[in-house]
């Protein structure tokens, strides 16, 4: 099982634009890091992490620091890993996503299934605040890698 962040496209209620974020690790974004977050649209931190993954490759040049710097870069790659799916979910809200609910399911096209069946009758979560980034007042605790959503 494995949850999934619903997130719906700003000033747009069709259901093609509402986007589902699976909550587990990122293989890709563990392999490719900062392109990934790149190519994802999480500029902030896909800049960041380019940045930190340069310095990092050039401090593997140097003898004395070739271990803690290949550590260190293996370290950077799990965090993206990890937090990666957290953070491209972060950068769609910022670009104007309305959080709507985190749905369990198998796969997929359970969540869909499940989300589009209950969207009318009643809300996943009563008392989720779904608004801006920067103005969440009480979220329900999140599930799995994404509960930094109750923190805020």
């Amino acid at each position: 099982m494995g949850s999934y962040l619903v997130l719906i496209a700003p000033g747009d209620n069709d259901p093609e634009k509402i986007r589902f974020v699976r909550d587990r690790f990122a293989w890709l974004a563990f392999l490719f890091g900062p392109f990934w977050l790149l190519a994802n649209r999480a500029w902030l931190a896909g800049f960041i992490t380019l940045g930190v993954s340069i310095a990092l490759g050039v401090a593997g040049y140097f003898e004395s620091l070739s271990l803690g710097a290949s550590a260190a870069s293996l370290a950077l790659n799990l965090l993206i890993g990890f937090e990666g799916r957290e953070w491209k979910a972060l950068a769609m809200e910022r670009r104007g996503f309305t959080p709507d609910g985190v749905i369990v399911a198998p796969d997929l096209e359970t969540a869909e299934a499940i989300y589009f069946s209950g969207r009318d009758e009643h809300p996943i979560f009563t008392g989720f605040a779904p608004g801006p980034a920067v103005k969440h007042g009480s979220m329900p605790s999140g599930i799995g890698l994404m509960d930094t959503y109750s923190a805020r």
